[in-house]
């Protein structure tokens, strides 16, 4: 397998460290643990958010049997799924608009939640493209993942521009919400764009919510808007075995 780690420069891995701080860092805005909607959510498109599936929520396991195989497409070097662990001593950052933190932190289902959630992490490379993606797949107990994802809705209504200060530079992002994909049950896309030495760093997300499971998939692009998605294809995909699994 092609090696892509060391793929972007020192300026641009610090930034990027500083963007992944700025998501890792729940502590900043722990809020009320998430139970169950109080009320139907408006989404980034429009329509009321659904309600909840009759599926049931998954396991950790579950999740990585039903995550994307490592060759889900012959130009994608998918890394090995792994599940998501608490780490003692998380550093926590700072994110300067609380609407925005919110946002990411729902995204990144590192919301407080009750029950927790069952979370798994997937890295992607792809040929011709020296940026990565990533996908986050959370399954939650009760209506956990309706309200999770009515988090990432309201978010999107609110948050348009924020700061996160870091060891080198400080991380400037502006929200843009794009149209919502016909996907799962509800999904919202939207980027987060950061001005470097090197051209924008943009950063795309396409957030599903399927049943009890919210799939998040991001993908880093730097200078060339030709490489901003990640592939609907296997966005497709990872949805389509999570139902199946959900089933």
């Amino acid at each position: 397998m092609p090696v892509h780690v060391a793929r972007r420069a020192s300026l641009l891995s610090a930034l990027v460290a500083v963007a992944s701080l700025a998501v890792v860092g729940c502590g900043a805005h722990p809020g009320n643990p998430v139970t169950a909607p109080a009320a139907p959510s408006t989404s980034a498109s429009g329509s009321p958010s659904a309600p909840a599936s009759a599926s049931r929520t998954l396991t950790a396991e579950e999740l990585v049997a039903a995550a994307l195989p490592t060759e889900a497409s012959p130009d994608a070097y998918g890394h090995p799924v792994s599940v998501r662990r608490p780490r003692a001593g998380e550093r926590e950052s700072e994110v300067s608009d609380p609407a925005c933190a919110r946002l990411l932190e729902a995204a990144h289902a590192r919301r407080p939640s009750r029950p927790a959630p069952a979370v798994a992490e997937q890295t992607f490379n792809w040929r011709n493209d020296p940026n990565g993606g990533d996908s986050t797949l959370a399954s939650y107990g009760n209506s956990g993942a309706v309200a999770v994802f009515a988090e990432v809705s309201d978010g999107l209504g609110a948050c348009r521009y924020y700061e996160s200060p870091g060891p080198a530079t400080t991380y400037k992002g502006t929200v843009t919400v794009g149209p919502a994909p016909r996907l799962g049950d509800e999904a919202v896309q939207f980027e987060i764009t950061a001005p470097t030495e090197g051209g924008s760093h943009v950063t795309q997300y396409t957030v599903v919510r399927t049943g009890s499971v919210i799939a998040t998939f991001t993908k880093l692009s730097v200078g060339d808007p030709d490489l901003r998605a990640f592939p609907p294809a296997l966005i497709a995909r990872q949805i389509s075995l999570l139902q199946q699994a959900q089933s």
